[in-house]
């Protein structure tokens, strides 16, 4: 059995270097294949400034998707900068794995035997979502990428369950929790089926429980999860500047405006939503894709 896990970001200076390596160093410990999507970043990827500091395992799957790419295949001037939907499907339609998960660059992962030894248990046609924790950045500097390991015990030890309801639309019963998308986890067919995330979602909010009522509609089933233990890392307050790029904000003095100029309607996308738009070649799977393994 092998697990992958798919993850996206933007080099822009909202996910500091910092972070960012206890995250990829975590994933490449838990994980058999890591895969990195890098959209639409500015001045090159950010796993290119961290990369010499990573161990070489051959597990990490690395693909730089830049501005002039992404300016030809979402036209919308309103568009997230970092496409949450069309970019993760280019990593979960890839993938070669068994179990599949779909999480974000600020998260620890739970130990890789206590993932195993969960999806030993878990239905091959259910849909996932596990609560994270919060992780308090003072911990997780204390600690530092070099100390991930400690940081990772330390959080195990005292960081309890986070039972965090969350509802979008009167109908929502799909959130389950809230920020159900850090950690979604499925099998490799489920998520092929369902055709991955909802690509016609540019804008920010939304696709992750739109994914999960996907999940539904395609006759799957549905369940959150509270353990094993895995953490969110915590951060400070950012905003978004003119040029699009995004700066640290520790004392609140900016508006955090996050990366997008409009959001994803709830009606249309959960609520009302009813049947998928992503074709056949969801995750651009007409198209072959360089990457480099590190």
């Amino acid at each position: 059995m092998k697990i992958g896990v798919v993850v996206v970001n933007r080099n822009d200076g909202y996910k500091d270097f910092e972070r960012g390596l206890i995250h990829f160093k975590s994933m490449l410990k838990t994980f058999d294949e890591v895969t990195y999507i890098d959209w639409n970043s500015p001045e090159g990827s950010f796993l290119w400034e961290v990369e010499d500091q990573l161990p070489k395992t051959g597990k990490l799957k690395h693909f730089v998707i830049p501005p002039q790419i992404v300016s030809k295949l979402i036209l919308d001037p309103k568009a997230q900068q970092c496409n949450e939907t069309l970019s993760r499907n280019i990593g979960i339609r890839r993938s070669e794995c068994d179990w599949v998960v779909s999480t974000n660059i600020d998260i620890i992962p739970p130990k890789r035997e206590d993932l195993v030894k969960l999806i030993e248990t878990l239905d091959l046609n259910t849909f996932y979502t596990i609560s994270r924790r919060e992780a308090p950045k003072e911990v997780v500097y204390k600690y530092g990428h070099e100390q991930w390991q400690e940081l990772q015990e330390e959080l195990y030890n005292t960081i309890p369950e986070r039972n965090f309801p969350a509802r979008v639309t009167p109908g929502d019963n799909y959130s389950l929790i809230n920020c159900c998308g850090d950690f979604q986890l499925a099998p490799k067919h489920v998520w092929d089926k369902m055709k991955g995330f909802e690509e016609s979602m540019l804008y920010a909010c939304f696709a992750d429980t739109n994914v999960q009522k996907k999940a539904t509609l395609s006759g799957f089933n549905l369940k959150v999860l509270y353990n094993p233990p895995l953490f969110h890392m915590e951060h400070g307050a950012y905003y978004t500047k003119e040029d699009g790029t995004r700066v640290s904000d520790p004392e609140h003095k900016g508006e955090y405006t996050g990366d997008s100029k409009a959001y994803n309607d709830a009606w249309d996308y959960v609520e009302f939503f009813n049947e998928t738009s992503n074709t056949d070649n969801w995750g651009l799977g007409n198209v072959e894709i360089e990457f480099e393994t590190l």
